[in-house]
């Protein structure tokens, strides 16, 4: 055999298991090895050459699956073509800059991959082949891969599941193309045809000439308790997760390592982003505009005024647009705020004390207005790569020996030392708000966004494990006392969140916060169920009442 068609036998001898790592379990293997069909005869219609056309499916296959596999392991979730419009364009600088020891040697390795396959074409001498026999490959390239697509089950058989397993890395970012992925009209997957009524709406719980309390909300980014993996923690830290006659307990929450903005969709709207199936990573986009009943919203018909405190900035992942949408229009954020807010220094540590004084600042504001205040603060520190290290080594050292020795784990040890400093900022920040809120009664919420990456490999489980969808939340009363009606459940759904909020500051409640707080009472632990009748016919009634447009 001469060069070329030894390259070509190299070609398919590496592509073969190449696509079955990437598949993972012979269920989609069929599905993996038509995709790569269809790449060839893409890429053949473009370059005349077979085993250049060969070579370059393979760079593409490669590298396709490839950043699937590293996206799930960082994420749980397999790469969909909606990360590239939807995702990408605003957040692979951030990605970048945070898990850069990951990405600049991905990216290395496809540059690699890349002048190889420009150096095989450069020293491979090889016939062309004639057009019409291209389109010919290509066309049956194409019908080969619909048939078996359909065959195997269609946009049905990529269900959310499927999309957030360790396997289908390959097959599952082409199935997105044709269907399986991000929709332009996004919809419940989780929806009955009959719509149930609402429940009435519920009085105010204060005592009467009592005013309502500010409601003070904070989304501490990657921030979960150590003691659900069984790791001990001192006094301190179990205060900061547990306060003394607070409401607290473990919050179940829909994403993993990253993507806080699912756990704020939730907190903002009362609803499961796992309801918009595969949907659900771009809710900030394709819901932007179509949600007429909020949390703000509500509060805002109710008396209240809102401030809110972005760590990031309004262009990243169309966070501004749908803040606007959900009745969020006094929000400030930390990449835009003017001096004397430190830039240089927010760019190096995302200190959370850093944002607690601005809040502070909006909240006097707020409240001089009279009105009761809303104010939702999402913090970073914690955000990030935990190889790299964001102050001094000598800062905490004793924590970071401790955590280190306690699980073996360097990025632990990184964990806790930020944690340790979100506690301290985050009680100087309490001090504060006592003295400047004068007696005036609070309900302060905060809540874990979501677990960092690392946990997944320092406890030996699986990005799609249950237990590291697991943060914590808690609810504090200041000048006031937590109604004796409410309790705390010890797992509690990040829908419910906001609705259980309302209940502890006594809020009214209109009608789809209380139908929300009766679905509470009977099942706090989970809020999307597909079995379950009435969350189906609730969220009917959301959209016949125009609640949701999903037109």
């Amino acid at each position: 055999m001469d060069a070329g068609q030894w390259l070509g036998v190299a070609g398919l001898l590496i592509i073969l298991p190449l696509v079955a790592w990437f598949e993972r379990r012979p269920a989609t293997w069929h599905l993996g090895f038509a995709t790569v069909i269809l790449f060839f005869g893409l890429t053949h219609l473009l370059l005349p050459g077979r085993i250049m056309a060969l070579w370059t499916t393979l760079a593409l296959v490669a590298t396709i699956g490839a950043v699937s596999k590293l996206k799930y392991r960082q994420l749980g979730f397999n790469l969909l073509a909606g990360d590239l419009y939807h995702l990408a364009p605003s957040s692979f600088r951030g990605v970048l800059a945070d898990h850069a020891k990951m990405v600049v040697p991905a990216l290395f390795g496809m540059a690699a991959v890349a002048a190889l396959t420009i150096a095989t074409d450069i020293m491979l001498d090889e016939p062309a082949t004639p057009l019409p026999i291209r389109l010919e490959v290509f066309a049956a390239a194409a019908c080969l891969y619909l048939i078996t697509f359909r065959l195997s089950g269609g946009t049905s058989r990529f269900r959310f599941q499927l999309l957030t397993q360790d396997r289908a890395h390959l097959s599952a970012f082409v199935a997105s193309l044709f269907g399986a992925g991000p929709s332009r009209r996004p919809a419940f997957v989780d929806i009955d045809a009959e719509p149930s009524p609402l429940l009435p709406p519920a009085p105010a719980k204060q005592p009467p000439g009592d005013p309502l309390p500010h409601i003070i909300m904070v989304l501490h980014e990657s921030t979960f308790d150590p003691r659900r993996f069984g790791l001990p923690v001192d006094d301190c830290f179990a205060r900061f997760f547990s306060p003394t006659a607070a409401l607290s307990g473990t919050l179940n929450v829909e994403v993993f390592g990253g993507s806080s903005l699912q756990s704020e969709f939730s907190i903002l709207t009362g609803l499961s982003t796992r309801s918009f199936g595969s949907d659900s990573r771009y809710v900030f986009h394709l819901l932007d505009g179509r949600i007429r009943h909020s949390l703000p919203l509500h509060l805002s018909a109710i008396g209240y005024s809102h401030a809110y405190l972005s760590c990031d900035s309004p262009s990243f992942l169309n966070r501004g647009s749908f803040y606007r949408s959900v009745g969020l229009t006094d929000v400030a954020y930390a990449e835009t705020l003017p001096p004397p807010f430190d830039g240089e220094r927010w760019r190096r540590e995302h200190h959370d004390e850093q944002l607690y004084d601005h809040a502070l600042g909006s909240l006097q504001e707020q409240a001089a207005s009279g009105k009761p205040c809303f104010l939702s603060i999402s913090t970073l520190m914690n955000h990030g790569d935990h190889h790299r290290r964001v102050f001094a080594d000598d800062l905490h050292t004793g924590i970071r020996r401790e955590a280190d020795a306690a699980a073996g784990s360097a990025e632990y040890g990184e964990y806790m030392v930020r944690l340790a400093e979100t506690v301290r900022a985050y009680d100087a920040f309490r001090a504060k708000l006592d003295a400047m809120l004068d007696g005036h009664p609070a309900i302060i919420v905060r809540f874990g966004g979501h677990q960092p990456s690392f946990t997944a490999s320092m406890t030996g489980r699986p990005p799609s494990d249950p237990m590291l969808y697991e943060t914590f939340y808690t609810i504090e009363a200041v000048n006031c006392a937590l109604p004796q009606a409410v309790v705390a459940p010890p797992v509690l759904d990040v829908a419910y969140l906001s609705t259980l909020t309302l209940l502890a500051a006594g809020a009214p409640l209109d009608p789809v916060f209380a139908t929300r707080a009766a679905l509470l009472e009977a099942e706090p632990a989970t809020y999307f169920d597909p079995d379950n009748r009435l969350k189906r016919r609730f969220h009917r009634a959301l959209v016949e009442a125009g609640m949701i447009d999903l037109s």
